[in-house]
């Protein structure tokens, strides 16, 4: 009955291969078109039009698969052929080994004015598919004539039954092995590969040269020819049916023969716990002489629930009453069967079949994920033979697991697996660890990480505020043991790189931004740096930024959308700043009054250096600068500073200068009036010059102020002995100048 079942799948299978192949027949023809050779220096001007002409109407009759020219012109050069030496057997061998369906060539010649062009056509299903006609088309006619000789070309084609070259048969079977038991004789052959094969064929006779009549088929690398007598011999042959139906030749003709063979055991029990399976029978006792009955050993055979036949997992010797499995996955139900075999390796029959399944290394195993960590706990096992639990996780439940942890003593019934990804299924599985190795692993479980944290929404950031952005945003709706906080990102550009600027705890969801990290010759351009190596935000700059959110773990989420903001335009510059010049010891200093002023700076430095200095910061848009010598003259420029201290740029910058002192006397000479000695200088040219001093050096050196004068001149009277003198100027401001030359006397 089984053999019917698995004849008549076979069958179904074939058919509906065979039924796939015959579409395939219905697809177009392979056409190689290869453009046509002028055959005389008269036709190269045209043969090239006439050949694009016509391949491009055979091309819309939409009936051909046109295949590519480079194609045709390779398989030409591997089989060694010329147009000129295309035969017509030749034209049929090219298309058939090159797979064309169809092959056109031919040539174009110039005679009497007219066209002449010589066509081969062939077919690659038989020889007599074969057409070949020269035409003679007028010049004049050459686009209809064109037109009709694609469409005879499509008639003749349709006449010569074109299809598919059909695929090639499969390989046969190799390595076939054939065995005897007492009642059945056992065919094994080396699998071919699913795609090249549906199924076998097995065909038996009784004679090598027999008559070999198909007895069964199958889709397995193998056959059990079963319920036979003893000591029957049949010879077997072996063949592959391709998915089209298809067959390849037979193998080689293989004898095989029943044989005796001993006893099965009596197959008694199977006992499982943590080490696997132990497997217990009794053999069957034979004291006569029969080699063919005696036991030289045992074989093991098992099968699992997703293999389609039993095969052999060990031999033990004719000793053995009992063998250990630990090669088990945990709570999979294996079938087993033992067979003895004699000195010649015949077997017996298979004994009875049981079953057995794997003790549990762990019960009620429990997988609960977190946050990127997943708890897993479990009911021990009970044996004394357990020292411990290996803990092994994978990606998939059918994907392979790799050992990650492990917790000593047989009571241990949990274990926390952490440092895992986010939103990640994983797959667990518990084996116990005994003296020597594990136990197989138990079936595994599921669990997933938490997915990261929401994605914090309605950010929003203020524009126009002084040198900083004020932010605020949604708070992400968690418990506050998986949202810590947030992480707040900043950049100059919108696609650019966003730096990280604080870290902001999960009850607060606003920030006042008003600090960046100080560039290389920030302090220049934007003045002192904030006490923590930081400088202010820029003026009327535009920063975008991002916030995320983060739990307990370090997961992240996903960056919020972008928002920008712009920060308030830099302040104006004072305006229309004055600087007096030419009054005495003072420089006065006027500007005009703003309202977003509070306060205002006043730089000063020297002429020429282009340096200016803080003077002093004021509350009016006045400044007297007494601080100056005569003469002097100074650059001046003007801050503005609003109520939260921020500074404007500074002015353009002013020229002041005070009153110089009046000139030194010039021409101071001694001379006689009316007998007495009188002393002249020449009168300064300072219009305000009012008066003169005469300075007298006195007995101890210094010159002492002897009297003011208001001429240019001064009488010696009274004075005696060797004088001494200086003359100094002063004008309406009091300014005095330097003093004179020493003037010497000698009065007697």
């Amino acid at each position: 009955m089984q053999r019917r079942i698995a004849a008549l799948c076979l069958f179904v299978m074939l058919l509906v291969s065979t039924t796939a192949l015959a579409d395939d027949f219905k697809t177009k023809p392979k056409l190689a078109f290869y453009p046509l050779v002028a055959k005389s220096v008269e036709a190269i001007s045209f043969t090239e039009a006439i050949s694009t002409q016509l391949f491009n109407n055979i091309e819309r009759t939409d009936y051909f698969e046109i295949l590519e020219r480079k194609k045709v012109e390779n398989v030409l050069t591997q089989n060694a052929v010329t147009l000129t030496t295309l035969s017509k057997d030749a034209l049929y061998n090219v298309a058939n080994r090159a797979g064309f369906d169809i092959f056109v060539v031919g040539s174009v010649s110039r005679v009497e004015g007219a066209s002449l062009i010589d066509l081969q056509v062939v077919g690659s299903s038989s020889r007599s598919s074969y057409y070949a006609e020269t035409f003679r088309i007028p010049e004049f006619e050459t686009p209809k004539k064109l037109q009709e000789i694609a469409e005879k070309i499509v008639a003749k084609v349709k006449g010569f039954n074109v299809g598919p070259t059909p695929p090639p048969p499969p390989p046969r079977p190799l390595n076939l092995t054939i065995s005897g038991t007492p009642k059945s004789i056992k065919l094994k052959w080396s699998p071919l590969e699913s795609s090249q094969v549906a199924g076998y064929a097995i065909m038996r006779a009784n004679s090598p040269n027999g008559s070999f009549v198909q007895i069964a088929t199958t889709t397995k690398p193998g056959y059990t020819d079963e319920n036979l007598k003893l000591n029957e011999t049949f010879y077997y042959k072996v063949k592959a049916i391709s998915k089209s139906g298809i067959e390849c030749e037979p193998t080689e003709a293989f004898v095989g023969r029943t044989s005796p063979a001993p006893l099965p055991p009596i197959f008694m029990e199977i006992k499982s716990d943590l080490a696997g399976a132990q497997l217990n029978w009794y053999s069957r006792s034979y004291s006569g002489s029969d080699r063919n009955l005696i036991t030289n050993g045992f074989q093991i055979y098992r099968k699992a629930p997703d293999e389609s036949e039993f095969r052999v997992i060990a031999k033990v010797s004719p000793s053995a009453v009992s063998y250990t499995d630990s090669d088990m996955k945990n709570g999979v139900v294996y079938s087993y069967a033992l067979t003895a075999y004699n000195p010649e390796m015949v077997e017996s029959e298979f004994s009875s079949i049981l079953e057995a399944r794997s003790a549990p290394a762990a019960s009620d195993i429990r997988a609960v994920g977190g946050i990127r960590k997943v708890q897993l706990s479990w009911l021990p096992n009970e044996s004394k033979s357990v020292e411990g639990y290996a803990i092994y996780r994978s990606k998939g439940a059918d994907q392979e697991s790799k050992k990650v942890g492990q917790v000593r003593g047989r009571s241990s019934d949990s274990y926390l697996d952490s440092g895992l990804e986010d939103g990640v299924t994983y797959w667990y599985s518990i084996a116990a660890q005994l003296e020597k190795g594990e136990t197989p692993k138990s079936g595994p479980v599921p669990a997933a990480t938490r997915q990261r944290p929401a994605t914090p929404a309605g950010l929003t950031a203020s524009d126009n505020e002084p040198r900083r952005v004020t932010l605020s945003w949604n708070g992400v709706g968690a418990p506050e043991d998986e949202i810590r906080g947030y992480y707040l990102y900043r950049s100059t550009e919108k696609d650019g790189e966003y730096v990280k600027i604080a870290e902001i705890p999960y009850k607060k969801n606003s920030y006042l931004d008003e600090k960046m990290a100080a560039e290389k010759g920030s302090a220049s351009k934007f003045g002192s740096l904030i006490g923590d190596g930081t400088r202010p935000l820029s003026d009327g700059a535009t920063y975008y930024y991002r916030v995320s959110c983060f739990n307990a773990a370090g997961s992240e989420s996903l960056p919020s959308e972008t928002v920008s903001a712009t920060t308030r335009a830099a302040l104006p510059s004072p305006r229309n700043l004055k600087a007096s010049s030419g009054l005495p010891g003072k420089v006065t200093l006027t500007w005009d009054s703003a309202p977003e002023f509070k306060e205002y700076e006043v730089y000063r430095g020297p002429v020429g250096q282009n340096q200016v200095q803080r003077l002093k910061i004021v509350k009016e848009p006045f400044y007297l600068d007494s601080a100056v010598v005569d003469g002097g003259s100074y650059i001046y420029a003007v801050k503005g500073i609003d109520a939260l201290k921020i500074e404007s740029a500074i002015s353009t910058s002013v020229t002041g200068a005070t009153k110089p002192k009046p000139a030194v006397p010039g021409k101071v000479v001694v001379t006689e009036q009316d007998g007495k000695k009188v002393v002249l200088w020449d009168a300064n040219p300072e219009k305000d010059v009012l008066r003169y001093v005469v300075y007298k050096k006195n007995f101890v050196g210094i010159f002492q102020k002897l009297q003011t004068v208001y001429g240019t001149y001064f009488h010696l009277d009274g004075l005696k002995g060797k004088v001494e003198l200086k003359i100094a100027a002063q004008d309406q401001d009091g300014l005095e100048s330097e003093k004179s030359e020493v003037l010497t006397v000698d009065l007697k």
